[in-house]
Formats: C-alpha cells, structure tokens, sequence
C-alpha cells in the first residue's frame, strides 16, 4: 500500500512518511499502568492476603477495574503498532498502515510548535504543546489528534524541524 498517496488531499504535498521504530509506553501508559496495579492491590490482593472472602462484587469491582485501566493502555500500544505518520504541507495525518485509512488528522495552522524528546539513537516522541505560566502543558486542538503525539518518530529532530519549517508557511 502506497501511503503517501493514500490521505493526502488534492494539491497537497508529500514532505514526510513514517511509523514508529519500535513500541513505546508514554507517560499516560505508565501513569495509568501504575493505577491500575495499586487498584489490584487495594481491590484483590490485600483482601486475599488478609484471608477476607471476596464476595462477586469485589472480584467484579477489582478485575473490571484493572481491565479497564489496562485494557485502554493495551488498546493504545495496539493502534500505535498500525499506525503511520504523514506529514504534509498543510496537516499531519494518521492514517491505518494496513488498510491506508485516515484515522486522524489535523492542520498545523491549528497546532502550536512541535516540541521533540529525542532519544540517543535519534528517534523520539514529538508532541505540540504550548507555553503558560504552568510550564509546558498540551493545546487544546492537539487532544483529539495526538494524546501521546507522534511516538517513536525516526529521525525526531529532522521530523519536528520540518512540521515547524511547514507551519511558517515556508513549504
């Protein structure tokens, strides 16, 4: 499957392709990987150690806890694993690298500048966050798009260098 054409729009251009290098947990997946593990302690384990019985409704409560804390992280990891980044002149798409479909989108005129976590071996995490008096905190029409920005980019620096260069206007 062709992604580059596949989610461009009519007159837009092509600047750059990829998917993420390998599978990342971000700060969301390891914030509610932890709730979800002091939720099976507080709910499961340490009635169990304390030899209580566990009535239907605490087994319920604590297991349907974990899988909804887990099973959104997992859900999360899995559409990361299909996914494919396009940038082009005027958006940046994600699209389904299976089937070609755009699953999400967004113009950079709405974006704030990219920021970019760059690892040792040049891939990284590139999120569009604005500034306030809180320090670095994420624009409200990035949420919908990019909760967890464009992950495991490789070539991070070059990729965030060329969503700035776009949204100037300069492409």
């Amino acid at each position: 499957m062709d992604l580059s054409a596949d989610g461009q729009l009519p007159g837009e251009r092509l600047l750059w392709w990829g998917r993420p290098q390998r599978l990342t947990l971000t700060l969301l997946d390891w914030g509610q990987f932890a709730i979800g593990l002091l939720w099976g302690i507080a709910t499961i384990v340490i009635p169990v150690a304390r030899h209580d019985p566990l009535s239907f409704l605490a087994w319920v409560v604590g297991v349907g806890g974990l899988a909804s804390l887990w099973g959104a992280v997992a859900a999360r990891v899995r559409a990361r694993r299909s996914v494919a980044y396009l940038v082009t002149d005027r958006r940046i798409v994600l699209a389904d690298r299976f089937s070609g479909r755009t699953r999400a989108s967004a113009y950079l005129g709405t974006l704030p500048p990219p920021f970019a976590r760059i690892r040792q071996d040049g891939s990284g995490t590139i999120v569009f966050r604005s500034s306030s008096r809180f320090g670095l905190m994420p624009a409200r029409s990035s949420v919908p798009l990019l909760v967890s920005g464009l992950v495991a980019v490789p070539e991070a620096g070059r990729v965030r260098d060329l969503i700035a260069w776009a949204q100037a206007g300069q492409a």
